[in-house]
C-alpha cells in the first residue's frame, strides 16, 4: 500500500512563511553585522559616569551610592524602542557640551566595549553614549554614541530620555540653576 503524503497547501504556506522569515532574519542581520538585532534588552554596565552640569562635572563610578539607580534607569531606556535618525554629534558640539554653562549631558564609558542591538547597523562597539539632558538635542531624546574619540553616524532616539533627568535631579547630582 503507498503511503505517500500528498502535497498540501497547509504545508505549502508554512514552507513560504518560515522561508520569508528566515530571509528577512538573513538580510537584516548581514545588513547590521549583528545576530542579535531583534534583541532590545540592554543590561551593560559602565566603568563610570560623567555628567556635565551646566559647566561642572560629577563623575559616578559603581562604588557611589547614586550609580546603581541611574544604570538601572539608563538600561531601561536603552531597552525601549527606538528608531535611528540621521542626526549626527559634531566634535564642536560634543567640546561645548564637556563645559558649557548652558548644557547638561550624561556621558557613560564602557570597557569593553558595547552595542545597543536594533535593526539599524549603527550603535556598535561603544565605548561611550552620550545623552544630551538639557541644552542642544536634548529635545529630541537623542543618545549618540562614541568610538575611539570619535562620534558616531546618526543617533538613536528613546522615549522616555527626560526620565534620567529628573533622577539625576531627585538625587542632587545636578539641578538646572
Amino acid at each position: 500500500m503507498d503511503q505517500s503524503r500528498s502535497p498540501s497547501l497547509v504545508g505549502l504556506i508554512v514552507t513560504v512563511v518560515f522561508l520569508v522569515v528566515a530571509l528577512v532574519y538573513i538580510f537584516v542581520s548581514i545588513n547590521t553585522q549583528d545576530p542579535l538585532w531583534f534583541i532590545s534588552a540592554f543590561s551593560e554596565r559602565p566603568v563610570q559616569i560623567v555628567i556635565n552640569c551646566y559647566g561642572n562635572q560629577t563623575i559616578l563610578r559603581p562604588e557611589d551610592s547614586r550609580y546603581e539607580e541611574l544604570v538601572a534607569k539608563i538600561n531601561e531606556i536603552l531597552s525601549g524602542r527606538k528608531y535611528w535618525d540621521s542626526l549626527s554629534l559634531s566634535d564642536e558640539t560634543y567640546t561645548e557640551y564637556l563645559d558649557s554653562p548652558e548644557m547638561m549631558i550624561l556621558e557613560l564609558f564602557y570597557a569593553p566595549r558595547v552595542r545597543i542591538h536594533s535593526s539599524y547597523k549603527y550603535f556598535s562597539d561603544l565605548d561611550s553614549i552620550i545623552i544630551p539632558l538639557d541644552g542642544r538635542h536634548a529635545k529630541t531624546n537623542a543618545i549618540f554614541g562614541r568610538r575611539n574619540d570619535k562620534n558616531t553616524a546618526g543617533s538613536l532616539h528613546f522615549d522616555h530620555v527626560p526620565e534620567i533627568l529628573q533622577l539625576i535631579e531627585l538625587q542632587g547630582i545636578c539641578n538646572k540653576p
